[in-house]
């Protein structure tokens, strides 16, 4: 605006300072004190219980959480104590059997000792290793908990503290009803009537209406009479206040922020100043409420307000506009004008056109107007070289209409900026937290302020900012987890304004209070903080960053951040730095947001083997080699972990596939020359020990011939044998719905030494073979099965032993599955046991394994839809469906531990896969429909069904399947015989 003396301010700046030395923090602070003291009195004992149940429920949520950080510490003491017991009993067991046959101690023996010391050493290093990845795990899942229940509870506590709020308010109304009606009788205040009304509406509206009332500097009709002392001179504005006042709210109306303008509700200028807010805060202090009022006397203006929220002890009463001269004003209205127009007519004249033509365009009227105040502007210049004070002058300035409209607009304005801040205060901090809305000023700033100067529109948006500000660090007080998220949606607020800094400097204040949040430390620099921000984000940050990348794009910030990045990049500097746990907890964040990311299953599959989990780190090399077959390096890695469990035949083929991608790849050719020797002497080794257990054999089977003669005849001609069981089925949480009794029919095979082999018959029929879980499992198809019998187990140890003459298995228990057999180990069992019994074993086909396993039901599982640890060997931490985690025994167990399916088949899911005698096919497209063995192709591979202790509930299903090179042995595969012909 035009000043009226050098260096003086215009009295827009004037306005905009007085509005802002209103809303000071310290004066705000000290009035909010004030306003809650009281309040906060009533509330006390009211609220104490339920505070202190709170707190309670926090320092129990505390001391389990420390009880889990002490168990996660610990649970690998007992573990390993049991299993040094276990070592030390074993140990001395064979001490014992070494000090009693010293003499008779043989290579094999001493073996034996050599080969515990090793699984000792494998077992504890696993146990370490999973211990790190499991506290990695922990550590990464506890800030973000106990800052999700911190922002629970503040929550919780900020809706109980309303909800008290609204009670009160029911209960306070029938006094506040009685004051209207008493104050009615007395007549003593300006809108009784519609007092009486509001107290009366709807007491359960959430949130409540903001109730605003209108008292303008002067009342069109004022049932006193005489109410009206406006200056002389100043505009008549009731009506535009009111239709300015409404077009503003109607914008929080819109935007779901109930606020209630009663235009007119004023009747009466007796009632004025902190008085009339007294005596309207007696009948409605039950209601949140905001007054404006206004008023001109002479040549000065006030605007005041009086403002109060739900169940207030006492009122708001400020005066952010005190004192000031209107005439000024609108003499500074009218010197724009008239120093615009001399600015026009003077370019006019520049451009060679005539002054007295320019003068035409607005009549003689109008321009003595303009000359008129264009002399007194020149009056008031000549004061001030003098020294004098330009206002002890007489300054008849000429104002026109334009001027009084320019004038009301500016008073409008005043009034929308303090009725917006006081608006938003109130749906910010005095609601109830589950409907709090964010400030709606900033976005009708730019409306608003429109037609003011550029010096007065950044008066008025600091001002805002400011209170903004002070609003968010009140809340922070009470509920500091969520200061990231509401300083964002603030900045989201203050993206319309023009001048983008201001939304930038509240992202920048989200991201600080995001870091101190969680306890790191603040930079000083922006770029500094994105960065530090960028070092910590994890996968639980993802609706966060992108509010924030949003906001960045929208004030023309290209920085964009990435979860995936930010983790991926954490991941790979934590294997730098030898964390290799830690490491693994970010890759797996990255992995659940891409799970084709080659680089992260790669260097994930690398963090597992620094921690010897070659399992798992070969389960991420040949993800990687499933979407990047030509990687030499994941080739070669696989093959470094497949040595390292003894996979000696696989690491070989590895090894040889990285050669023919890369030739050059540095050592894979000595590792494979090692391998293959290694290789060579195992199975050299176990030549020699199939010799001589062959040449112990020939020498008991002729002492055994005959007896084994007799008990072959002896099978042959006994009758079949039933048994009973009970077939329980499970609903999809793994609940048991049903048991019933079961029977089938047996042969039991005696394989001498008190050893047998039970064989349950397995009536024909047709199925439905396949599922649609996988497409290796598709087309489903019908196949026929002929009647056969099936082992009623997997082969157990003992079995192995009595047709094997040895034990290969890892896990060492007579009833116990025997693993570490490849499909060639399982065919040369069933030739040997053929060759004893004088019967044609063999192994079962994949058509007759799927159709013993399901029974006669259709589920993926033959118990139901899901299975339990408690039906099922397998890793119950990974369940199925809706059912409940649950043991993770990680070992097999001694068949017939769980209850059989409808065949009496034990053990179909889970402890062991199983072999079948088909080679691998990548679907069922040209699968033979009668049950036979598919031979046909050229994959080598050979067919698992079943499922092991090792896996997830869904890779036991009924339908899946798995494919192994015939050679591969592991401590998870096993086999069941089928019998031909008895």
């Amino acid at each position: 605006m035009t000043k009226a003396l050098r260096g003086n301010e215009g009295w827009g700046v004037k306005a905009g300072k007085l509005i802002k030395a209103a809303f000071l923090p310290t004066v705000y602070n000290a009035d909010r004190i004030g306003e809650t003291q009281a309040r906060n009195t009533n509330l006390t004992l009211q609220t104490n219980k339920e505070i202190e149940a709170t707190r309670q429920e926090i320092r129990n949520k505390e001391l389990v959480l420390q009880g889990f950080k002490r168990q996660a510490n610990l649970e690998l003491q007992p573990e390993e104590g049991n299993l040094n017991r276990s070592l030390q009993l074993e140990l001395a067991r064979i001490n014992r059997d070494f000090q009693a046959q010293e003499g008779l101690l043989n290579r094999q023996l001493k073996e034996q000792i050599a080969q515990l010391n090793r699984e000792f050493q494998t077992k504890e290093n696993q146990l370490s290793s999973a211990h790190q990845i499991q506290l990695a795990i922990l550590r990464s899942h506890l800030q973000q908990w106990c800052i999700e229940q911190q922002k629970e509870l503040q929550l919780q506590l900020k809706i109980l503290e309303a909800q008290l709020a609204r009670e009160l308010r029911i209960y306070d109304r029938k006094t506040a009803i009685e004051t209207i009606q008493e104050q009615k009788r007395q007549g003593n205040s300006p809108i009784w009537l519609i007092a009486e009304d509001i107290v009366k509406s709807n007491p359960a509206q959430n949130p409540i209406p903001l109730r605003v009332f209108l008292s303008p500097p002067t009342l069109q009709f004022d049932r006193s009479g005489d109410g009206n002392d406006a200056a002389k001179d100043f505009p008549e504005m009731e009506k535009t206040l009111g239709i300015y006042l409404q077009q503003f709210f109607e914008k929080y109306l819109t935007q779901g922020r109930p606020v209630e303008f009663l235009s007119g509700a004023w009747t009466s200028k007796l009632f004025h100043s902190q008085a009339a807010t007294q005596s309207l805060f007696r009948s409605l202090r039950t209601e949140p409420t905001l007054i404006l009022e206004s008023a001109a006397e002479g040549d000065i203006f006030n605007l005041n307000f009086g403002y109060w929220g739900l169940n207030w002890a006492t009122y708001r009463y400020k005066s952010p506009i005190p004192m000031l001269p209107w005439r000024e004003v609108l003499f500074d209205f009218a010197k724009e004008r008239a120093l615009q127009w001399q600015a026009q007519r003077q370019s006019h004249i520049d451009q060679g056109n005539s002054g007295e033509e320019f003068d035409e365009l607005f009549g003689t009227e109008t321009v003595n107007s303009f000359l008129h105040n264009l002399k007194i502007i020149e009056r008031e210049k000549k004061c001030e070289a003098m020294g004098i004070d330009p206002s002890d002058c007489p300054r008849p300035y000429s104002i026109h209409k334009k001027d009084y409209e320019r004038f009301q607009q500016f008073i409008g304005v005043c009034h929308c900026v303090i009725a917006g801040l006081l608006a938003d205060e109130y749906f910010l901090i005095h609601v109830s937290s589950d409907v709090r809305m964010r400030p709606l000023l900033p976005q009708l700033l730019p409306d608003l302020l429109r037609d003011m100067p550029s010096e007065e529109q950044a008066q008025l948006v600091e001002i805002a900012i400011n209170f903004y500000e002070m609003l968010y660090n009140i809340i922070a007080e009470s509920e500091s987890a969520w200061i990231p998220e509401l300083k964002l949606d603030l900045a989201e607020g203050l993206l319309d304004l023009p001048d983008k800094h201001w939304a930038t400097a509240q992202i920048f204040e989200s991201v600080k209070a995001w870091l101190k949040l969680r306890e790191l430390s603040v930079p000083s620099g922006n770029k500094e903080i994105l960065e530090a921000l960028d070092a910590a984000l994890t996968i639980d940050d993802l609706k966060y960053v992108g509010k924030l990348n949003s906001c960045f794009a929208a004030v023309g910030q290209s920085h964009q951040l990435s979860v995936i990045e930010s983790c991926y990049k954490r991941a790979i500097g934590r294997c730098q730095e030898e964390k290799y746990a830690a490491a693994i907890v970010d890759f797996n964040q990255v992995l659940q947001l891409n799970a084709n990311f080659a680089n992260a299953n790669f260097n994930r599959g690398f963090a597992y083997a620094k921690l010897e989990q070659y399992r798992a780190a070969i389960e991420d090399y040949t993800q990687v080699l499933r979407l990047e077959p030509n990687h030499a390096d994941a080739w070669n890695n696989r093959a470094n972990a497949c040595y390292k469990l003894g996979a000696y035949e696989s690491a070989i083929s590895d090894y040889t596939e990285a050669l023919n991608l890369n030739p050059n790849l540095p050592g894979v050719l000595h590792n494979r020359d090692v391998a293959q020797g290694v290789w060579d002497e195992k199975k050299r080794q176990q030549r020699l020990e199939e010799e001589e257990q062959q040449r112990h054999a020939e020498q008991e089977s002729h002492r055994r011939l005959e007896e084994e003669k007799r008990q072959r005849v002896a099978q042959e001609e006994a009758k079949v044998e039933e048994f009973h069981f009970e077939i329980i089925t499970v609903n999809n949480q793994g609940q048991e719905v049903s048991r019933q009794p079961g029977k089938a029919s047996q042969k039991v095979e005696r394989l001498g030494n008190w050893v047998n082999l039970e064989m349950v018959y397995i009536p024909g029929d047709t199925f439905q073979m396949g599922s649609s879980e996988s497409s290796s499992e598709q087309p489903i198809h019908q196949v026929t099965v002929q009647p056969f019998y099936l082992g009623k187990y997997p082969i157990t140890q003992e079995q192995w032993e009595a047709v094997m003459g040895n034990n290969p298995s890892e896990f060492k228990g007579a009833k116990r599955p025997v693993e570490q057999v490849s499909w060639d180990d399982a065919v040369k069992f069933c030739q040997k046991l053929s060759q004893k019994t004088g019967k044609t074993y063999r192994l079962p086909t994949e058509a007759e394994w799927e159709y013993a396993c399901r029974a006669g039901t259709s589920t993926l599982f033959h118990f139901g839809e899901t299975i339990t640890p408690d039906l099922v060997n397998y890793d119950g931490n990974y369940p199925y469906g809706s059912a409940q985690s649950g043991l993770y025994r990680q070992q097999t167990t001694d068949v017939g531990s769980f209850p059989p399916n409808a065949f009496g088949l034990y053990d179909m899911h889970g402890n062991v896969w199983e072999w079948c005698s088909d080679r691998w096919h990548d679907n069922y497209n040209g699968a033979p429909t009668d049950g036979s063995s598919w031979e046909t192709g050229t994959d080598d591979r050979r067919v698992l069904r079943g499922g092991s202790w090792l896996n997830v509930a869904v890779l036991c299903h009924s339908a899946l399947r798995s494919r192994v090179s015939a050679g591969l042995r592991s401590s998870f595969f096993d086999f069941r015989v089928a019998l031909v012909s008895a």
